[in-house]
């Protein structure tokens, strides 16, 4: 029975293992991404951006011929400018979709957003927009909206190579793990009992 669970785990450990190795690659990099509704500024707090301790990379791209605009902000300041309007908030990621879970929230239009005198630093463009959160500023909100068009997609990117020197080591465990197991649940071959003596050999 150990054996069995042994093997069962190491099974799983190695798929997953695997499974992370091969989506982060050697350089350790993680990409999850999100669709937002149409028309609504995303809202990226601390409890996504500063979660791990790399940097993290935003990247928002418009929608055909758009034009974006991307800031960083104090949370309650961008909490605080953006009120009840409506506006998509990224709420987590999804491992095993590597994709950003989202919610709509809110309603009325936004307000006017690069005007207001609140953001740590702001970009804007005629196309996609990238901008980096360092973990010593934390904590920190990443704001994205639209000039024209809609933004088309919101894209975090983290590089952290432990997680695939980590990863390796999954796999090494597992294996390990069916190995024993393997072996634990292997037939092992009983000394066969000593013949009985002959009536003849018991004459002698």
């Amino acid at each position: 029975m150990a054996g069995a669970l042994a093997a069962l785990v190491g099974l799983a450990l190695t798929v997953l293992g695997v499974w992370f190795a091969a989506a982060l690659g050697g350089s350790g990099t993680a990409e999850f991404t999100a669709r937002p509704a149409a028309g609504a500024p995303v809202v990226i707090p601390p409890e996504v951006l500063n979660r791990v301790d790399a940097d993290v990379v935003v990247t928002a791209t418009p929608t055909r011929g758009g034009s974006l605009w991307m800031a960083l902000a104090n949370p309650s300041d961008a909490t605080a400018v953006l009120g009840d309007s409506a506006h998509v908030r990224v709420s987590g990621v999804s491992v095993r979709e590597w994709r950003l879970e989202t919610t709509t929230t809110g309603s009325g239009e936004p307000p006017t957003l690069g005007t207001a005198d609140l953001w740590r630093s702001q970009d804007d463009a005629d196309g996609p927009v990238t901008m980096t959160v360092h973990q010593q500023d934390a904590p920190e909100s990443v704001v994205v909206a639209a000039g024209r068009g809609s933004v088309a997609s919101v894209t975090l990117r983290v590089v952290d190579k432990r997680w695939f020197v980590e990863s390796v080591v999954a796999v090494l465990v597992g294996l390990f793990l069916v190995a024993a197991g393997v072996v634990a649940l292997w037939p092992r071959r009983r000394p066969s009992a000593p013949l009985a003596p002959t009536d003849e050999e018991v004459a002698r």
